[in-house]
């Protein structure tokens, strides 16, 4: 299935259900299957602009856990969410960056957090208006072990998906 029909799928799904109750789940899983990845891998970061912040809606674990300033030097989060504009980075492990996401534990992976490794950051917006961020990653222990670099198209297909989230937020 093409990205273009997965998003229409992903609409569909979430009919009128809205990210901040039970759509969220619906959306989470669906990402995950359609791209192959942990739901552990997959972070939503909302913007507060009155608090110049990101905070996390998923994973749920991190979401009691503080914000990112959307001032940051250091997160990948913070720049896609002021640039509104979408990255991949293959070698993310090597770069200094904040790490929050990476501490949450994956059940897939016997219960360990590990590295992110490979990531691609998307706004998610609504027009001209970016309502936060949505970041896909490979976690694994070492670059190798995290599987094939993202590709340009997989950022297209990121950005794609982050505009059928915004639908529903």
């Amino acid at each position: 299935m093409d990205i273009k029909e997965f998003c229409r799928k992903l609409d569909r799904l979430l009919g009128s259900r809205d990210l901040h109750g039970e759509g969220l789940d619906t959306a989470i899983k669906a990402i995950s299957q359609g791209l192959a990845i942990s739901t552990g891998e997959i972070a939503i970061l909302l913007a507060d602009d009155d608090a110049g912040a990101l905070h996390f809606l998923w994973p749920r674990g991190l979401k009691s856990s503080g914000t990112v300033p959307t001032s940051s030097k250091e997160s990948l989060a913070a720049r896609t969410y002021r640039d509104v504009k979408g990255t991949v980075n293959n070698r993310f492990s090597a770069i200094r960056h904040a790490s929050i996401f990476e501490a949450l534990p994956l059940k897939e992976h016997g219960g360990k957090a590990l590295p992110i490794q490979k990531i691609i950051s998307v706004p998610i917006r609504e027009k001209e208006n970016c309502l936060g961020v949505l970041q896909i990653c490979r976690k694994a222990a070492d670059r190798t072990e995290a599987g094939p670099d993202f590709t340009p198209a997989e950022l297209l297909g990121a950005g794609l998906v982050a505009r059928t989230l915004a639908r529903h937020l």
